[in-house]
């Protein structure tokens, strides 16, 4: 006995169904679930035919009008209410096809599920001997099944009030494996309904089971996920696809229903397979199959390195639809063609001339070429904004300062996104002229130089790439549970990189620090009248070297090339000031000998025997003296005497504006050389014969010997020790001139110093400054003065006319008296006009002859005695 399903549920399933009915002819839904069960691995060959194992044919009843897509052979039978009948006909193996719409016999307020169901009806011994169970039964226990037999028992279960489901209710029916306990004597397919039988109450009680198509229908699809548009070459490219199923059975390797896919990644250029592609995902090849879950998902990979040509994707999966049975096949296959990037490398060149410090500078990268992302949809269109960036990297951190890594964001319409960036950086000397391996570089400011003229040339590299990404939207088509297709919208994202590369600089840095030495000026080193008798001396000798700090001027360069920031850097080389010194020395007589004796040999030679007229001397009255210049007997005295001068003038140049040196020792050593000398000879308080100087004089034979002495100013002392030489210095000048100098530019530096520094037509050094931007000016705060500094000096002889008388046996003959001037060894001085070697005397300068004739003790005319 069955239970009988209410009329309400009747006219649903009546209305539910109709839309399906007499989709498929007979004949073509047998062709079709043919090859779906052979696909499916559960038969090796066709299941069913036009007729059955009996011979009954296809039925085309009217009692199956209106019925869902049943293969059903012969005619309907068996008990016949409501009209309809027990039975459809008969199953291909020619068992009874039950009619699940045939009304219950028993009714129950109750639902069904928990009913005392018989599990593999076919084999156990309660319902083993039915006729329902009698064909081959080798659909049973297959779990494919599991979802067409629990759409069936929703299908066929009656509401309660609220709408649930009151026979199968969903939480029930998830409690229990049903294909365990139906009996399946037709088989779904996904284009046919199948059908079953349950058992329960000992098997006295049935249950028509239909089978429904959806169980088994289900659809492939797969879609890219974030693929990228453009890559540049050389970069790992990743293609993901994601292949999704709506199958509600899982589809396994096992049962046969495993679809196989195929990847397709070639080069567009030669159509030749791209080499080195790697796979990843559930299946690590590019071609074989793929296992699914019930309306499950996987990911499969794919990787390789961009090649500089494009790159043609392909990706199918199902081709023919067969396995599994699937009606719409474009969205089984995806196809995408990867455009490389292009690769833009780029080079210029940045100077840094001879005078520069630093340099701005501002450049677009990549010499202004677009740096481009192409995005392009691989379905569909692009939509909205794009994101993403450039990157833009410093390479050369310390050489372009002031530039850091920059990133530019990308938002702005998706397609051909362009960039034009700006770099802006400055060089600097110190860095664009660093040696890592001496760790010298050339920055005057620091003191800091390298030898030149030379260039240094440092490579600078800035890089850049990046990728920017958008939406696209395509649309795919979906089956219905019917085979008819529906529209659906879906959103991917796909990528581009920009194009990438460097921009390399080479940057020239031009080097000149000075020439180590600036020919020297060669100046005089000599004296002029150099020989004896000459009265003035002209000296001419070079000065001391003085060595001067040096600046010159440097300064920035800005981006539009204008100078700036100048600034007075410190020399390499320090240079040296000499110059012209000079000394003049004149010599005079102010008194001459003959002079101050003249009164006393006048009052002589006119016989005036006054005493006052003999100031100085006595000489012989004897009328046969009297054209004797100085005819004395010895006895009487003869004052020395004589007033002599010189001045010395000289022009030095010196850092300072004090007395100099030179000055002093010049006039020392000219005043040393002055000499007073005579043979004459004398007796002291201890009437003693002695020569000038107080020395005695030696016996020879019955007389003495002659002992020239002299009167210096080193030894100015004379007969008995008394000082009888004596020097005055009078009117000593000194001017002095600073030669004026600036270390900045544009104002005055005076010749001498032009003459020492390079970049000068004074130093013959012009090219420097013109060649190279390089001229020296001496640094501030150093001085050099010319000094012009004069000295009179009066050297007298016995300003007090102290009286010395000669001895009294002086032999006669003829003596001399000289005032004269003797050579300086100027090769002895400290100053630098040693180097003139031996400065002349004037031998000839003030001298007398006299004469001795007889003593006091024979005079005729003895008027003045001791």
């Amino acid at each position: 006995m069955r239970y009988i399903i209410s009329f309400a549920l009747i006219f649903l399933l009546i209305f539910y169904t109709s839309i399906y009915a007499e989709d498929i002819s007979r004949l073509k839904l047998v062709e079709l679930a043919n090859k779906e069960i052979v696909s499916m691995g559960i038969c090796e060959e066709d299941y069913f035919d036009e007729v059955n194992k009996n011979g009954k044919k296809l039925s085309n009843s009217k009692y199956l009008t209106g019925y869902r897509n049943y293969i059903v052979y012969g005619q309907p039978h068996g008990d016949f209410k409501n009209d309809r009948y027990r039975y459809l006909g008969y199953t291909m193996n020619d068992a009874k096809f039950t009619n699940y719409l045939f009304p219950n016999d028993i009714t129950s307020a109750t639902g069904l599920w928990n009913r005392e169901w018989i599990i593999n009806p076919k084999r156990n011994e309660l319902t083993e001997m039915r006729p329902e169970v009698q064909d081959e039964g080798i659909f049973n226990n297959n779990p494919i099944y599991e979802e067409s037999i629990r759409l069936g028992l929703k299908l066929i279960s009656r509401k309660n009030p609220d709408g649930s489901l009151l026979d199968f209710p969903d939480d029930k029916i998830a409690e229990r494996q049903w294909h365990k306990y139906v009996h399946i004597y037709q088989p779904p397919t996904s284009v046919s309904w199948g059908c079953g039988i349950m058992f329960h109450n000992d098997g006295k009680n049935y249950l028509t089971v239909p089978l429904s198509p959806e169980g088994l229908r289900g659809d492939l699809s797969v879609q890219f996920e974030e693929i990228p548009s453009s890559v540049a070459a050389g970069k790992k490219v990743q293609v993901l696809v994601q292949v999704k199923s709506t199958f509600k059975r899982d589809l396994t390797e096992a049962d046969g229903s495993a679809p196989e896919f195929k990847w397709e990644i070639t080069d567009k250029a030669t159509n030749k397979p791209v080499p080195s592609v790697k796979y990843y995902g559930y299946v690590e090849k590019d071609t074989g199959k793929i296992e699914l879950s019930a309306n499950g998902e996987t990911a499969l990979f794919a990787e390789f390195e961009m090649p500089e040509h494009e790159v043609n994707i392909k990706f199918e999966i199902n081709k023919e639809g067969v396995n599994p049975a699937e009606t719409y096949l474009d969205n089984n296959v995806l196809n995408a063609v990867i455009t490389p990037a292009i690769k833009i490398n780029t080079f210029g060149d940045i100077e840094l001339d001879y005078n520069i410090l630093s340099r701005k500078v501002n450049f677009p990268l990549a010499d202004g070429r677009a740096i481009t992302a192409k995005l392009s949809a691989p379905n569909g269109k692009l939509t909205g904004n794009a994101w993403g960036t450039l990157n833009i990297y410093n390479d050369s951190v310390n050489l372009f300062r002031g530039f850091e890594n920059q990133t530019i964001k990308v938002n702005e319409p998706a397609g051909n996104i362009i960039k034009y960036p700006e770099i802006s950086t400055t060089i600097h000397r110190k860095d664009a002229t660093y040696d890592s391996n001496s760790n010298s570089y050339d920055n005057p400011m620091e003191r800091k130089w390298l030898d030149g003229p030379a260039a240094k040339t440092a490579v600078g590299a800035i890089s850049f790439g990046g990728r920017a990404y958008a939406n696209y939207i395509y649309t795919v088509t979906r089956t219905n549970e019917d085979g008819s297709t529906y529209t659906e919208t879906r959103t991917g994202i796909t990528s581009a990189d920009f194009d990438s590369g460097t921009d390399t600089k080479n940057i020239t840095t031009r080097i000149y620090n000075g020439k180590p030495v600036i020919p020297a000026k060669t100046f005089e080193n000599k004296i002029e009248n150099n020989t004896p008798n000459y009265l003035i001396k002209n000296l001419w000798w070079t000065s001391e070297p003085y060595e001067l700090d040096v600046v010159r001027w440097m300064c920035h360069q800005d981006v539009d090339g204008s100078l700036y920031g100048w600034t007075a850097v410190p020399g390499r080389y320090k240079r040296t000031f000499t110059q012209q010194n000079s000394a003049i020395i004149k010599w005079n007589v102010l008194s001459t000998m003959e002079n101050e004796y003249k009164r006393s040999r006048e009052a002589a030679r006119s016989m005036d025997y006054r005493k006052s007229e003999y100031d100085k001397a006595v000489f012989a009255s004897d009328i046969i003296f009297k054209n004797v210049d100085y005819p004395i007997k010895s006895g009487y005295y003869l004052n020395p005497t004589g007033t002599y001068t010189f001045t010395v003038e000289t022009i030095t140049y010196k850092p300072t504006n004090d007395e100099t040196e030179d000055h002093k020792e010049l006039v020392e050593a000219v005043i040393n050389s002055f000499r007073y000398e005579t043979d004459l000879m004398y007796i002291n308080s201890n009437n003693q014969p002695v020569n000038l100087q107080n020395e005695l004089l030696t016996k020879s034979g019955n007389s003495y010997a002659r002992r020239p002495a002299a009167l210096t100013a080193k030894d100015p002392t004379g007969v008995d020790g008394v000082k009888m030489l004596y020097v005055e210095k009078t009117n000593y000048t000194r001017d002095y001139e600073e030669l004026k100098h600036s270390e900045k530019s544009g104002e005055y530096t005076h010749e001498y110093f032009k003459a020492i520094l390079e970049g000068y037509e004074e130093s013959g050094t012009l090219e420097s400054r013109d060649k190279y931007k390089y001229r020296e000016y001496i640094k501030d705060g150093q001085k050099i003065y010319k000094i012009t500094e004069k000295t009179t000096v009066t050297i007298k002889i016995n300003p007090e006319n102290r009286k010395l008388y000669t001895y009294i046996n002086m032999p006669d003959g003829k003596y001399t008296v000289a005032a004269w001037i003797g050579d300086i060894a100027l090769s002895e001085a400290n100053s630098e006009f040693k180097k003139l070697g031996t400065l002349k005397g004037v031998y000839n300068f003030d001298a007398i002859e006299v004469t001795v004739k007889g003593n006091l003790y024979d005079d005729q005319n003895p008027v003045i005695g001791r």
